[in-house]
């Protein structure tokens, strides 16, 4: 019986030690400062995880790439921006320049290693001015003498045909020239001048474009693509090389071409490649990539009448990887309306352009682009002057797709980016 008791008190001990045990307890995790201790806990974490660059176990890192060498050095400090935007070149060793902002862009091995500010460019709108699209790396000269002025250009490399890259050209008495006239090439001091021509070689690609990051599209109109993931490849009028019959410096001008358009090509892994309707209209004509395209491919022209009193004109849209669905000649068409997708088409071929030589077989990079025109009538050639161009100096004239022997405005066209766009203000 008494150790009935004595185990019965230790019992009755027990509970009521763990009564004000759990008691206590209670107080500390449901007290007023628990919520206060709980987020100071939270905040330390939240600073600790920030110390560590916000980096956790399950976190998911978004870093942009970074394109520039380790060994780069910067002139200006703004420059840095053109690490983190992929090269328009499709190789890894080349020269890229951007005439909009006159930077000269070295890369090799698909790094960039030298970024150099461009001294001076050709006015545009001129048959002689700056080339742009894809190019190689042609001769290299210390001193060449110009095609077009009795000038010697140093440390001169050949982009196309009778463009270079130099440096500031002397006349032969060794007199420096002291305009800023140029004829189509590209010119930076001597000191740069002569960088670049040690690191080019023969076969290198050369890029050459301009941007919209100086132009705004005007109220009246919708952009023919997104802006954002566009950039100009071919600018209207640039030069191309059809004869070299001519050649001299008075009628060289009569060996090149002349672009009707501008070629309107997407940055690279840019998933949004939708064409846009420019203005109200009606659907004037399409063609489809048959054969019968003359190059242009898979093609919509719109009539438009616009506000801005420039009475009717057209403009067409082509190399089209598709037509919208269900369009057809005749259908009303509203402005920012999607009418297609970019593409290469051309010559009955879904992917006849490229970046090298072009072809239904050819290997070459695809050169996706919209090649967009301005001119007077519904049609695929020039509208105005009949058969004018040629493919050789003794063949029959014909009519005229894409390129014309002299300006576009004498054969229908209207220049696009001075009909769609205006200078953004300084």
């Amino acid at each position: 019986m008494r150790q009935r008791a004595i185990l019965f008190g230790i019992i009755i001990f027990i509970s009521i030690t763990f009564f004000f045990a759990g008691y206590k307890l209670g107080l500390f995790l449901f007290s007023p400062d628990a919520e206060l201790r709980g987020q100071q806990a939270t905040q330390n974490y939240a600073e600790k995880n920030t110390e560590l660059g916000g980096l956790t176990e399950n976190s998911e890192v978004n870093v942009e790439e970074n394109f520039c060498s380790d060994e780069i050095k910067f002139i200006n400090e703004d420059d840095k921006k053109f690490c983190f935007q992929k090269s328009k070149l499709t190789e890894p060793r080349g020269i890229e320049v951007n005439l909009t902002n006159n930077k000269a862009l070295l890369y090799d091995n698909g790094k960039l290693i030298k970024i150099f500010p461009l001294s001076y460019q050709s006015p545009e709108n001129r048959w002689y001015e700056a080339p742009t699209g894809y190019y190689r790396v042609g001769v290299k000269h210390e001193k060449h003498l110009s095609s077009l002025f009795p000038v010697i250009m140093p440390y001169a490399v050949q982009f196309y045909e009778d463009f270079f890259i130099h440096g500031i050209p002397y006349y032969r008495d060794g007199k420096d020239v002291s305009s800023e006239f140029t004829g189509g090439c590209l010119r930076f001091n001597n000191d740069i001048a002569k960088e670049i021509y040690d690191f080019a070689k023969t076969g290198d690609q050369v890029v050459a474009y301009k941007t919209f990051d100086d132009l705004k599209i005007k109220e009246e109109f919708y952009p023919p693509v997104d802006l954002e993931n566009f950039w100009i490849k071919q600018r209207f009028l640039n030069p191309y090389r059809q004869f070299r019959f001519f050649g001299g410096t008075s009628v060289l001008e009569k060996d090149y071409y002349q672009h009707t358009g501008v070629d309107l090509r997407p940055t690279t892994n840019n998933l949004q490649q939708s064409v846009y309707a420019i203005d109200n209209g009606k659907i004037a004509k399409i063609q489809i990539n048959d054969g019968n395209d003359h190059g242009l491919g898979n093609t919509v022209i719109i009539e438009h009448h616009p506000s801005t009193g420039s009475g009717q004109v057209y403009s067409l849209y082509a190399h089209l990887a598709s037509i919208r669905s269900g369009l057809k000649e005749g259908d009303i068409i509203k402005k920012g309306e999607i009418i297609g997708e970019a593409g290469n088409s051309g010559y009955g071929c879904q992917n006849y352009w490229r970046i090298g030589p072009d072809g239904c077989e050819s290997q070459s990079p695809y050169d996706i682009h919209l090649h967009f025109e301005i001119k007077k009538a519904p049609v695929l050639e020039n509208s105005e002057a009949g058969q004018v161009c040629q493919d050789k100096i003794d063949w029959p004239k014909r009519f005229c797709y894409g390129y014309v022997p002299d300006y576009p405005q004498k054969y229908g066209y209207l220049d696009p980016m001075e009909f769609l766009f205006e200078k953004k203000a300084n």
